[in-house]
């Protein structure tokens, strides 16, 4: 067996480092999106006030976590509804309402046993 260079080992240090060193944004939209369907992950993030799935799942991988995450898209390919789940009981449900243009103009926020909480958003 050939001796490993020195230099190999410092190039693919640096090469793992490198790859390593890029973070992957967590929001993983799936690629073909149906609208009024469901798609799940176990994690989620939140940009300009609409929940975004991480790593698409499908139902199986995700109903055996302790809490998971549903989002639904309307015919715009923009979440409409958002809900999350623990031990299979939902816990919270996002409402999301667009203008014509596309942009947020309100959510409405449902969690167990609390009014549902509107939330305007400045379209300006």
């Amino acid at each position: 067996m050939a001796p490993v260079r020195r230099s190999t080992i410092l190039h693919s240090s640096f090469l793992l480092f490198f790859m390593t060193s890029f973070t992957i944004d967590t929001q993983a939209r799936p690629e073909n999106i149906k609208p009024n369907l469901s798609y799940y992950a176990d994690d989620f993030t939140v940009k300009d006030g609409v929940s975004e799935l991480g790593e698409e799942k499908n139902y199986e991988e995700v109903f055996k976590n302790y809490e998971y995450f549903e989002t639904i898209y309307d015919e715009q390919r923009r979440p409409s509804i958002f809900r999350a789940y623990k031990r299979g009981k939902v816990i919270r449900t996002e409402h999301y309402f667009y203008n014509n243009d596309g942009k947020l103009i309100k959510k409405e926020i449902t969690q167990k046993d609390k009014p549902t909480e509107t939330m305007p958003f400045n379209t300006e």
